[in-house]
C-alpha cells in the first residue's frame, strides 16, 4: 500500500511586511483516507485557499475519507469554518466524510456556537478517527 506524504506551507505577511500567520498543513494519503494536520490560524485568504487546495487534491485523487487533526490550530474564522464544512458536503457527495481530532478549545467552542459540531465524528486520536472511516481495511484500500 503506497502512503504519500507531504508538507504545504503558506505564510501571510501583512501590508507592512511582517509576518501574520502561517499555516502549515502535514498531508498524508494511503488508500481512500487523506489526513490533514492543520498547524497554524486557518482563516480568510492564503490559508483558507490552501486548504481548500490540499481537500480538493485528496477528493480528486480518490482519499474521500478526510482525517482531519485540528489540535494545533489555535484559531479559525468564519472562512475557515466554511471551508471545513465544505470539505463535509464535498466529501460526503462522494461518499465519503470528515473525521476531526483533537479541535482545539477555541475550534471546540466555535463550532458548537455555530451548531455544526454535531456533524462530525470527533475522536482524541488519528487512529481512532481513521478507522471510524470504514468498517473493513478492505474497503479503504484502493482497488
Amino acid at each position: 500500500m503506497e502512503v504519500n506524504k507531504r508538507l504545504v506551507r503558506c505564510k501571510v505577511i501583512s501590508e507592512r511586511g511582517e509576518l501574520e500567520t502561517t499555516l502549515d498543513l502535514d498531508i498524508k494519503q494511503e488508500g481512500k483516507i487523506c489526513t490533514l494536520k492543520v498547524k497554524g490560524h486557518l482563516k480568510s485568504g492564503d490559508p483558507v485557499i490552501q486548504f481548500d487546495a490540499a481537500v480538493q487534491s485528496a477528493l480528486s485523487s480518490g482519499h474521500i475519507f478526510l482525517v482531519l487533526d485540528l489540535e494545533a490550530m489555535p484559531y479559525l474564522d468564519s472562512s475557515g469554518i466554511g471551508a471545513i464544512v465544505d470539505a463535509l458536503r464535498n466529501a460526503t457527495k462522494l461518499g465519503g466524510d470528515v473525521k476531526l481530532v483533537n479541535p482545539s478549545s477555541f475550534a471546540s467552542k466555535t463550532f458548537k456556537m455555530v451548531g455544526i459540531l454535531n456533524l462530525f465524528g470527533v475522536y482524541t486520536s488519528q487512529a481512532e478517527a481513521v478507522a471510524a472511516c470504514g468498517s473493513a481495511k478492505g474497503e479503504l484500500s484502493e482497488g
